[in-house]
């Protein structure tokens, strides 16, 4: 006999092998996720959340409104057109981006002569924006979410 043997691998070293595998990947999957931050909960998320009754009030007025708000996306130059009821004051628009807080843009008007408004959207960066549209009519206020995804 010699004392040269041939090893090969068998079926306990493939386990092993995916074993390895496997916490290495559970490993890279920690480190990637821990560093990502995803700001879907507001600074006064307990204030907000008491206010979240009159904000379902408002939607279901908006509801009823026989002129609603229309929101027209032109993603090639990154233009929103927002057309709004006749009569309506104090607009407010506020554009919200799911992963960064530091995005968050509002605008407002008080007395629009115009039932048009356009905003240059610029700041629009691509993915996912929530825009929340309130306005008031004969001191009643109005409340309308929209979404737009910027390619």
């Amino acid at each position: 006999m010699s004392n040269t043997e041939k090893k090969s691998l068998n079926w306990g070293h493939a386990i092993i092998g995916v074993f390895i595998l496997f916490g290495a990947f559970m490993a890279y999957f920690y480190v990637n996720m821990t560093h990502e931050t995803i700001e879907l909960v507001g600074d006064h998320y307990y204030e907000d959340g008491q206010k979240f009754q009159k904000k379902i009030d408002q939607r279901k007025e908006t509801a009823l409104l026989s002129e609603k708000v229309e929101l027209q996306f032109n993603p090639s130059n990154k233009e929103i057109k927002l057309r709004i009821p006749k009569g309506s004051h104090d607009v407010k628009v506020n554009f919200f981006r799911p992963s960064s807080a530091a995005q968050d843009k509002s605008f407002s008007l008080k007395s629009p002569s115009d039932s048009t408004w356009t905003i240059a959207g610029e700041f629009l960066t691509k993915g996912p924006w929530k825009i929340n549209i309130e306005w008031m009519i004969n001191e009643k206020t109005y409340l309308e979410d929209q979404r737009i995804l910027v390619p």
